[in-house]
């Protein structure tokens, strides 16, 4: 349990009026920890904190994507809440401040789409796998290098895991850069933009692919 859900269940259980605090929310949705398609707010109450997830919104909040805010609420228990509701009710109060985010530019240049020119433990390849990034539904796809293929990710800031890819089964003569480029999504823990090329990492800070813009009459989807 994180510091911020910690305090703010403390705080609730053993005093029933409302609370208010002060928190910051996140520039960019993330995905909500019981579903892996509904978008959450991420929010914590002091800057060092690690992010949280809030699967309600805040009332009387006019979220923007792309900017941090810090924010004044008023949080109460809801009422006859279900196991599978959040028993806390965010209500905005004041916003102290909205500034835009410095890696919103970064994060624009992360959407669309991608051809992998390296892989680890390959180097250059020739056949290139290929990679459509769609944020709005936190997918994947295109041509692996032989079938095409599928699948989700979920993205806090610039650390990203994707889930096992689904693909087609056709059978190719060589199935080497396929597997290498499934398994590098796999090892994959984070990304960054350089010169224009998206270069994804491991935990360990090894590169696992990079990858460059694919021109807009590229055949490869």
């Amino acid at each position: 349990m994180t510091r911020i859900t910690s305090l703010l269940l403390l705080t609730l259980f053993l005093n029933s009026c409302n609370t208010t605090k002060v928190i910051y929310v996140a520039d960019s949705y993330a995905t909500c920890k019981n579903s892996k398609s509904e978008k959450c707010l991420q929010v914590k109450e002091n800057k060092e904190d690690d992010w949280t997830t809030i699967p309600n919104l805040i009332e009387g909040f006019d979220y923007k994507e792309g900017y941090t805010h810090k924010i004044e609420v008023e949080i109460s228990k809801t009422k006859n809440a279900s196991d599978n509701e959040s028993q806390l009710k965010y209500k905005l109060t004041k916003i102290l401040y909205q500034e835009k985010s410095k890696t919103s530019q970064t994060k624009t240049a992360f959407i669309g789409k991608w051809k992998v020119f390296s892989l680890a433990g390959m180097g250059k390849v020739k056949k290139t796998p290929t990679l459509n990034i769609d944020t709005s539904s936190s997918k994947i796809s295109g041509n692996a290098g032989c079938n095409t293929y599928g699948t989700t990710y979920t993205l806090h800031g610039k650390n990203i895991t994707f889930e096992t890819p689904v693909s087609t089964k056709m059978f190719c003569p060589s199935m080497s850069i396929e597997k290498t480029f499934f398994g590098c999504l796999q090892n994959t823990a984070y990304y960054k933009i350089i010169d224009g090329n998206l270069v994804f990492y491991s935990k360990d800070d090894k590169e696992q692919i990079t990858c460059s813009k694919a021109a807009t009459n590229d055949s490869k989807k």
